[in-house]
């Protein structure tokens, strides 16, 4: 099932699968779209799940307004998706949207229930030089750059088709998206406050992550968060849910 919920005139796109009774909101990354949650929903059991998969805006079938491509925007739209699933839920967010979540869980909905953070981007502030900024320039609106981009950011060989929606997500993705969040999401730091998260969270590192390596989500998060268990998936890179859906689906049926 599709649908549309409304955040302050920007229509955002939450696609629904299942039925059962627990709630699962899945976010995703820079760049990226729902689409990066597919393998996972699949191996996820529809009676007993229902999963959410939320588009950010300049994402996938979501709007595409100039505006909101912060970390303050991106809050908006995973609190305007949680509101509207209305049902206690787990937030399990990738990347980029691993961030997000956590400034949301500072002053979590009412019906946050969990946290799960995969490769997730940290509270502190991380620049880039002008060199890093041209070269995502450059790569932004270029099918052979971004295949590139993503298999460099990659310990497993995906499927074909695979690598194909990560590339054509990323080609679509809104130029705001790209360079909103790059220019002024990335450099957003409020690591002073992640230790008063007191949401029960699970923190998934990869062990051949170049993006966020398995030690910084280790410090910076996992740490960081009261009780909150971690682990690391061997064999993997930074796109934990299309390398290795299985296990990642396993440890999520058991947090959730």
């Amino acid at each position: 099932m599709n649908r549309f919920v409304d955040n302050a005139g920007v229509s955002l796109h939450l696609e629904t699968r299942g039925s059962g009774p627990r709630h699962v909101l899945f976010a995703h990354g820079w760049i990226s779209s729902r689409r990066m949650w597919y393998e996972v929903a699949e191996h996820l059991d529809p009676a007993a799940f229902t999963l959410h998969l939320l588009d950010f805006r300049g994402a996938g079938r979501s709007d595409r307004p100039d505006e909101g491509h912060d970390l303050e925007g991106y809050a908006s739209d995973l609190r305007a998706a949680i509101a509207a699933i209305g049902e206690p839920l787990t937030l399990v967010a990738h990347s980029m949207g691993g961030k997000v979540a956590q400034y949301v869980a500072l002053e979590p909905p009412p019906n946050l229930a969990k946290l799960a953070l995969i490769a997730p981007g940290t509270a502190r502030s991380y620049g880039a030089s002008a060199r890093h900024r041209r070269m995502t320039l450059e790569t932004f609106g270029s099918r052979r750059r971004i295949e590139r981009f993503q298999r460099a950011a990659m310990a497993r060989e995906l499927a074909p088709a695979v690598l194909e929606r990560l590339v054509d997500d990323a080609l679509i993705a809104q130029r705001e998206a790209w360079f909103g969040w790059y220019d002024h999401g990335r450099g957003a730091d409020f690591f002073d406050r992640v230790g008063e998260i007191a949401l029960p969270a699970l923190v998934v590192a990869a062990e051949h992550d170049p993006l966020v390596p398995a030690s910084r989500a280790k410090r910076d998060v996992a740490q960081v968060i009261a009780g909150s268990l971690f682990v690391t998936l061997r064999g993997t890179g930074h796109n934990i849910p299309v390398e290795a859906p299985a296990e990642l689906a396993e440890m999520l049926a058991r947090f959730a």
